[in-house]
């Protein structure tokens, strides 16, 4: 039996959205701080969970904070530039089996990639920045580790929401979905939805196109538990909520992770 989790962003995917609703599903939140523990940064960190309801449905607000910078200019972007390099430094540090860390390392990588091609730049010399800072780095090797934790074996998405509006970030404002992720989304099915903002972060994109092996309605399973991960903004007219899925596939000859068939393109937070 191989166990699989289908992801299910009807409102988009964050990366903090994503962890939050990995421990919704059950993946326990010390198990993935203990794992992480090896990670140094020049601020310190901590992560918080919460209950929450979007719309009625309760979620895992997950947060990550790190230190205050008073001399910051704009307080809203103090973030620690990371190298591509240092990431994977880290990710060799983790208290993780291989295959978490496996996944940590395609999820930077194709974040990366991403990176250099928007700014033409090989991807050794990629200074990461929103992507980079502190809580976004806990966020995608976070997830890697919790996936381990959940026991995960295969990862299907559904289509990815684009909306439309601008997003600030360091380079300045950007249209979304933002350079880097409009990269990643290439070659995975996505829907336009009449809604503006930031929907699906570079970091959650990263997460879809590193390690899902299927794209479309999700796979014949036995549901096993279904989680929530809920975003910064509320929305009044869809819960900006995350839903992971997590099944068995159990039954032979049944449809499975790799079989599904991938639909034609029709179509805040890190």
């Amino acid at each position: 039996m191989k166990t699989h989790l289908h992801i299910d962003p009807f409102s988009g995917i964050a990366g903090d959205m994503f962890l939050g609703a990995a421990i919704d599903l059950g993946a326990p939140l010390e198990g993935v701080l203990q794992a992480l523990k090896p990670l140094s940064f020049q601020k310190s960190y901590r992560v918080t969970t919460q209950r929450v309801q979007r719309h009625g449905i309760g979620a895992v607000d997950l947060k990550v904070h790190t230190e205050h910078d008073p001399h910051a200019e704009d307080h809203t972007h103090h973030h620690h530039h990371t190298h591509y390099s240092d990431i994977m430094s880290m990710i060799d540090q983790l208290n993780t089996p291989e295959r978490a860390k496996d996944r940590a390392r395609r999820v930077t990588t194709v974040l990366a990639e991403a990176e250099a091609e928007v700014h033409g730049m090989p991807i050794e010399k990629v200074h990461f920045h929103e992507v980079g800072a502190v809580d976004s780095i806990v966020d995608m090797l976070g997830s890697a580790v919790a996936l381990e934790l959940l026991g995960v074996d295969t990862l299907s998405c559904g289509a990815l929401p684009i909306s439309r509006g601008f997003v600030k970030c360091d380079h300045g404002v950007m249209p979304v979905p933002a350079p880097a992720t409009a990269y990643l989304m290439r070659g995975l099915p996505t829907v336009g939805v009449d809604r503006t903002g930031e929907l699906v972060t570079p970091t959650g994109a990263a997460i879809v196109a590193a390690l899902c092996d299927s794209f479309g309605p999700p796979p014949a399973v036995t549901l096993q538990g279904v989680g929530y991960g809920a975003g910064d903004r509320e929305d009044p007219k869809v819960p900006n909520l995350l839903r992971l899925m997590l099944g068995e596939v159990t039954k032979p000859g049944s449809q499975t992770p790799g079989d599904a068939a991938m639909p034609s393109t029709a179509a805040q937070n890190t």
